[in-house]
């Protein structure tokens, strides 16, 4: 019976846990993600970041248009689309037509742009946000005033109140994707999902990885190793793992 009451409390919490992330991931939906991750991969660009932008600019309505004409997932203007698709290395097929309200489409344009400019400002993430919201033309524009210094700017020296509450706000949801999605990391940097397996025991922590598809990864390096979007099932794993142990009683 004591051993019963070890699982019920094991699943309770696991619970609680599955139930808080599930909360949290309807304030930062990602429902685009496996395009989300082939663009940014393809891109060298932080998933995340990505995932952001949609999030502030969309809310993941592919259907969005704003006052300005700017449309779909990553809010692209018409003007920029075509100019991306234009360029060398463009994301899409020489002409093929730009549908912005297409969603893959929208996040291979959006993905593309979003990379060249954080090229074209040397990484500088708040540099090229900016740039993104406002034009690079303007934040050119504010380098050589002075206004805005390259590798020095935090998102509170933007000058435009709208592109500031931008970029603090991509900033602000690239912290919770990454927690939420990635377990506090890019990649193969799986803090979260590293924390949570040095509570189970060995023979739990094999069981989980076969479900996930990652046993033999575990074994090698251990749950450091597993990629992000592979431990953001863990959790579930986990609760229906003890459920079924529990029934096993």
């Amino acid at each position: 019976m004591a051993r019963i009451g070890r699982h019920r409390w094991w699943i309770a919490l696991l619970t609680v846990v599955a139930l808080g992330v599930l909360a949290i991931r309807w304030q930062v939906p990602f429902p685009y993600a496996g395009w989300v991750y082939q663009e940014a991969d393809r891109m060298g660009v932080d998933p995340y970041l990505i995932a952001a932008v949609i999030r502030v600019e969309s809310r993941y309505r592919p259907d969005a248009v704003s006052r300005r004409g700017a449309m779909g997932l990553m809010q692209l203007m018409p003007d920029t689309a075509r100019w991306i698709a234009g360029q060398p290395h463009a994301p899409l097929a020489p002409g093929q037509a730009i549908n912005l309200g297409d969603p893959r489409t929208n996040i291979a344009l959006g993905g593309w742009y979003l990379a060249y400019l954080l090229r074209r400002y040397r990484g500088d993430v708040v540099l090229a946000l900016a740039a993104y919201n406002s034009g690079p033309a303007t934040v050119d524009r504010w380098i050589r005033m002075g206004r805005l210094t390259p590798g020095s700017v935090d998102w509170q020296a933007v000058p435009y109140p709208e592109t500031r509450a931008f970029v603090a706000r991509v900033l602000w949801y690239r912290r919770w994707y990454r927690w939420v999605y990635g377990w506090g990391g890019i990649g193969h940097t799986v803090a979260g999902g590293g924390a949570m397996a040095k509570w189970m025991s060995e023979d739990t922590k094999l069981k989980l990885g076969e479900r996930l598809g990652v046993a033999d990864l575990v074994r090698e390096h251990g749950w450091g190793a597993v990629p992000a979007r592979q431990c953001g099932n863990l959790v579930r794993e986990a609760v229906r793992l003890a459920e079924e142990r529990l029934l096993q009683r």
